[in-house]
């Protein structure tokens, strides 16, 4: 399970960040969570898209290992800690800072999503 342990407000969008942490027993993949503000879940259509980060990268996140999620640009990928264990770092691209203006954070898990295929028009007949 993925918790946010720290949130690092900066006065440029480079240096903002959020810090998640696997916090569960079992590894994780980081396909499909998303990091959001309020904007996004009170359905503020005009901040929906910059409120709202989903991970598409296929990461496994082992327990107790840290995900950061830059706001700004970079290369994401998987970085030595002053521990000597490795934390994932994702950078969003945004132009703007999200998390330092934000009320609230969430993080989300899409469970499960299943493609939903048209009735064939023969079965309808019958």
């Amino acid at each position: 399970m993925l918790k946010i342990v720290e949130i690092h407000s900066a006065i440029t969008v480079q240096n903002e960040y959020i810090v998640l942490q696997n916090q569960g027993v079992v590894t994780v993949n980081l396909k499909g969570w998303a990091v959001c503000t309020d904007a996004y879940l009170l359905e503020n259509e005009l901040f929906m898209k910059s409120g709202m980060y989903v991970f598409r990268m296929s990461e496994e996140v082992k327990p107790y290992t840290h995900v950061v999620l830059f706001t700004g640009a970079g290369e994401s990928g998987w970085v030595p800690t002053n521990d000597g264990r490795l934390a994932y770092c994702a950078y969003w691209g945004n132009s703007e800072r999200v998390w330092s203006v934000a009320k609230n954070i969430n993080v989300l898990q899409l469970v499960s999503s299943r493609p939903i295929a048209e009735p064939q028009s023969s079965s309808l007949t019958k």
